[in-house]
């Protein structure tokens, strides 16, 4: 599948990436599309987003798609489903998480940004964090 990868400071290369696999509570996305923002622009020039990325790594953390496959353990989202993804990935056990401060999560893991987001045809985010939508919401964002 084709990807576009951070592969250094300000460098951007396409590359052939094997589709990702998924793990039991995880969701393989097949990106219909992925937005372009200021975290985007920020770790393209080597400073952090909400974490920060080290490349090599597939950027795009504003996703839509379609659900292709699920992993064992998933139950909110079936194959065939349209669906969004909160980039950000929480642990839920750190002293911020457990006093509802999540946004200071201290093992925050976040899609296209620590690990491969949408800027692939494919990418995985865990089941907690992908969101089914409406068949009258479009994929595309608005502009």
């Amino acid at each position: 599948m084709d990807a576009l990868v951070l592969t250094g400071l300000k460098q951007l290369e396409v590359k052939d990436y094997d589709k990702p696999a998924i793990k039991p509570d995880e969701v393989l996305v097949h990106t219909a599309f992925a937005g372009i923002c200021g975290t985007d622009k920020a770790l393209y020039a080597g400073l952090p987003g909400s974490a920060s990325a080290v490349p090599p790594i597939v950027l795009g953390h504003e996703n839509s798609g379609v659900v292709a496959e699920v992993g064992e353990n998933v139950t909110n989202v079936k194959v065939g489903d349209r669906v969004t993804v909160d980039p950000n990935i929480y642990c839920g056990q750190c002293k911020y998480c457990r006093t509802q401060r999540q946004e200071l999560c201290e093992h925050l893991d976040a899609v296209g940004v620590t690990r491969d987001g949408g800027f692939a045809e494919y990418f995985t985010a865990p089941a907690k964090v992908v969101y089914p939508i409406p068949d009258n919401v479009s994929l595309k964002p608005r502009p």
